[in-house]
């Protein structure tokens, strides 16, 4: 009598595993360059099925800071509230001096609730509502998008960005997020044309 085993030798050659498309994240990535320098900043956005996650990077693909933003809606007083947390790293830069670690905070969490702002906004309007109307969340406490969670990674001396290049890293961003919203929700259909 011989034992017949259940379980067969693989090959690891010729084994391949392949995740199912729909529990990919939805993944772009762009460099643009900022200030006068010509700082090139690479922006990668994932949008998951629970989380958006977006690292602007200056460093050679690190991502710095990571930040954590949560946006809760009140029906009752209708309210948005933007909690911002730092979960890696301070912000205070060791290299190149200076003292000026508290802006750099300061200047990374404005960054990410502006983001928050304008992801919000762009979801009411994917709703067909107004940009004021408040949409409540889930009952589970959701708030109206998924945790943002962003990598902040600027050379040193950040926080003396200036208003144009700050205001370029959010348009930036939310120009790839608004792509990558589109990918995500186009279904089959992405890189289709329609009938003209």
């Amino acid at each position: 009598f011989k034992p017949v085993s259940t379980m067969s030798a693989v090959d690891p050659a010729n084994y391949s595993y392949q995740p199912s498309s729909s529990s990919l994240p939805t993944s772009l990535i762009r460099t643009i360059t900022l200030g006068d320098d010509e700082v090139e900043t690479n922006l990668i956005l994932q949008l998951f099925s629970d989380r958006i996650f977006i690292s602007i990077t200056q460093l050679s693909g690190k991502v710095g800071s990571l930040l954590l933003c949560n946006v809760e809606e009140s029906i009752v007083d209708n309210s948005t509230t933007y909690n911002v947390r730092t979960l890696l790293g301070t912000g205070v830069s060791s290299r190149g001096g200076g003292g000026g670690g508290e802006r750099e905070v300061s200047m990374r969490e404005v960054l990410v609730r502006r983001l928050a702002e304008r992801i919000v906004i762009h979801t009411r309007k994917m709703a067909g509502v107004s940009e004021t109307t408040i949409l409540g969340g889930a009952e589970d406490g959701t708030g109206p998008i998924a945790p943002l969670l962003v990598g902040v990674g600027l050379k040193p001396g950040c926080s003396n960005l200036s208003v144009e290049s700050f205001n370029v890293l959010v348009d930036a961003a939310m120009e790839l997020y608004q792509d990558g919203w589109k990918m995500s929700h186009a279904g089959g259909m992405v890189g289709m044309e329609g009938p003209d």
